[in-house]
């Protein structure tokens, strides 16, 4: 065989093991889908600790909390209610975030109170099993935090900037609720990488949003929305997945098909 022969098998044969791995490389992951099941709630970690808090059904499907020496009603005492449910099947794609979801009904049974008496903060521990592609990888648990801001009724504007007496301020001047994801949560994994149950917001009438104004005198519901996050990927560089190992024996299996296809064609012309 002429060496210039020999040179232009060569080169055919490493850009035809490129294009065999470009192409194999090219095809899109399989999506995983996560689903979580059999959800609990715990209020716990009130701030300030010296306010005193009342639970009930805590932990559970409905957990309650309550504080604060209520100003007009004796039983009227305000708090917050979650109600959970069962989440998904979430489709996950590799290395990326699900949509969003609802994790579970969020209420704020707002009731005047008397002046230092409420909490300025408190914990939302979300506990569930996780399914991943319909099978179960155990129980986790997810710590969300809720800001909460105990306005004085009587001001005029309002603290939402509003007039007193009107809208969201109708009964008194409204509270506010805010909400995020804790980085103690726990994780799952996914192939090689961590994810995470994340929080994105409450949705209140239709409107996504991390934070919301409640209306004295009335039980204020919103939905609590979350999704799965990629919370740590997998260190790359070392040695290759079980998945790319396949890709570069079938395109060196491939390289070398084509050689030895060459040679034959060559030895028979010549």
């Amino acid at each position: 065989m002429k060496p210039r022969q020999t040179a232009r098998i060569v080169a055919r044969s490493v850009a035809s093991s490129v294009f065999v791995l470009a192409a194999m490389s090219a095809v899109p992951a399989a999506a995983t889908t996560v689903a979580f099941q059999n959800v609990v709630g715990e209020w716990l970690l009130p701030v300030p600790g010296s306010t005193a808090v009342t639970y009930t059904g805590n932990p559970g499907a409905n957990a309650t909390v309550r504080w604060g020496v209520p100003s007009n009603n004796a039983n009227a005492q305000s708090g917050y209610n979650f109600i959970g449910s069962n989440v998904g099947p979430l489709v996950v794609p590799l290395g990326g975030s699900s949509g969003v979801a609802t994790i579970g009904t969020f209420q704020h049974v707002n009731f005047p109170i008397n002046a230092g008496t409420s909490i300025t903060g408190i914990s939302l521990k979300f506990t569930a099993d996780v399914l991943i592609d319909n099978v179960s990888v155990g129980e986790r648990n997810f710590l969300y935090n809720f800001s909460h801001y105990e306005t004085p009724n009587g001001d005029n504007p309002c603290a939402d900037g509003g007039a007193q007496g009107a809208g969201v301020n109708v009964n008194g001047c409204a509270d506010r609720v805010l909400m995020n994801f804790n980085s103690i949560s726990e994780t799952f994994m996914i192939g090689a990488d961590k994810y995470t149950l994340d929080l994105a917001g409450f949705l209140v009438g239709g409107n996504p949003t991390t934070g919301f104004w409640t209306t004295e005198n009335q039980i204020n519901t919103a939905s609590i929305q979350g999704k799965v996050n990629l919370y740590e990927r997998a260190v790359s560089g070392g040695v290759p997945e079980p998945a790319t190992w396949a890709m570069m024996i079938i395109g060196f299996g491939a390289s070398g098909m084509m050689v030895r296809n060459n040679r034959r064609r060559i030895l028979a012309r010549a």
